[in-house]
């Protein structure tokens, strides 16, 4: 299907590859990003975006397979740089390990495993639990609130916070420069915000190497990986990643998770009835409702699946295609809480840059799943509103007005 657009398209992508749309202007993303993703599958594995992601032109891996291909293939798919998040500030190093290739990617992976050791994520769960619980008790009353700001915001930034040993007061700061960095559209607000993450990371870790604490910053701050000290450049990528990681990605799985409750009260009597089922309808939410779109640079001239790509190009993989591929998983779009194949999905990535924080992502989700259930009655989108969804690099929800 040749599709004429206004944007520039390489002499080697064939005219019948290329697919006009962009992840965060699709049509139907403002309501149903899933769906409007799935508006735009055919028979073509790989189309070619000349937009696609933030003006810039992209291919786009549909088959689950592929993505899994190209995940665990990062000698011809590089993830060095991806993000281009040093680049806004006219630097050049990488958050660590995400934008970094094995091998140069096993150290770092291993180094900040330690952040996430199960006595950690034991002692942060019963914090994230006691926080969790005030918060349901807050809004209970109320009848009624935005989902997005009550909770599925706060909960990351908090968690998160307490992680690096921050002042939990400076959440609205990071609330603020997350919404500029990785959701504006003007590129000077993004290096604005870009600037004001890396100045408070830099101070923070300058501060815990004179003044150590019990907590990440300090260990990423003073401890050695290798045998060696981390330089200034590796302790800013490895605290930015666990930024950029730890607040998105979890507040558009809550919101996605609490959408479709909202919008399907049977499904949500039947969690209610039937705690047990809590864990793998998780799953199985995060499966149909991925949120993260991963990119990847092609490193050298290669033909993959019988597509042309040259070294260079940009790779989009939506684990949101992967795991709505009819050919993959039956009937994809139904949300099936019995669904024996779930644990196949890939909504944390798959390969070496499988998600560092899954683990405490699922606890998060789990936690607030179980809190809200067991302490609000039945809640629906609230009377004459709606919900308002994005896309993106990352895929969410915006507002989320829920009524009990």
């Amino acid at each position: 299907m040749n599709v004429a657009t206004s944007a520039p398209v390489p002499d080697h992508v064939p005219a019948e590859l290329v697919q006009d749309w962009a992840f965060d202007s699709i049509e139907g993303v403002t309501s149903n990003p899933p769906l409007a993703m799935d508006a735009t599958r055919d028979d073509r594995p790989i189309i070619y975006a000349p937009r696609g992601r933030r003006g810039r032109g992209t291919w786009v891996v549909k088959s689950y397979p592929l993505i899994v291909e190209a995940f665990q293939t990062p000698e011809i798919f590089s993830s060095d740089r991806y993000s281009g998040f040093s680049q806004l500030l006219g630097e050049d190093w990488p958050m660590l390990p995400l934008e970094v290739d094995p091998p140069l990617h096993r150290p770092y992976r291993l180094f900040l495993n330690k952040v996430f050791s199960p006595s950690r994520m034991t002692t942060l769960e019963e914090g994230i639990t006691a926080f969790v619980a005030d918060l349901v008790a807050k809004v209970k009353p109320l009848g009624r609130c935005d989902f997005q700001e009550k909770v599925a915001l706060p909960v990351p930034t908090t968690v998160f916070l307490r992680l690096m040993g921050l002042p939990l007061d400076d959440a609205p700061l990071f609330l603020e420069w997350e919404k500029q960095l990785l959701h504006g559209t003007v590129i000077e607000d993004r290096a604005k915000a870009a600037r004001a993450i890396k100045d408070y990371l830099v101070d923070t870790l300058k501060a815990r190497k004179e003044e150590p604490k019990d907590d990440v910053v300090s260990y990423i701050a003073n401890s050695e990986c290798e045998g060696r000290a981390l330089t200034d450049a590796e302790q800013l990528g490895m605290a930015y990643v666990l930024y950029g990681a730890g607040l998105d990605t979890v507040a558009a799985g809550l919101g996605f998770l609490f959408k479709f409750l909202a919008e399907n009260p049977d499904r949500q009597e039947e969690l209610r009835v039937n705690p047990d089922l809590r864990p793998k309808a998780m799953e199985e939410m995060l499966r149909a409702n991925s949120m993260v779109v991963s990119g990847r640079f092609v490193t050298q001239d290669t033909e993959f699946h019988g597509v042309q790509m040259r070294k260079g190009d940009y790779v989009s993989l939506p684990t949101m295609f992967g795991n709505r591929d009819p050919d993959q998983f039956q009937d994809p779009a139904r949300i099936d809480f019995e669904r024996r194949d779930v644990m196949r999905h890939i909504a944390f990535g798959s390969g070496a840059h499988n998600c560092l924080g899954s683990h405490l992502a699922r606890r998060e989700l789990k936690i607030v799943l179980d809190a809200w259930l067991d302490n609000l009655p039945p809640f629906r989108i609230a009377d004459g509103d709606k919900a308002v969804t994005y896309g993106g690099s990352v895929f969410g929800v915006d507002y989320l007005p829920l009524q009990w």
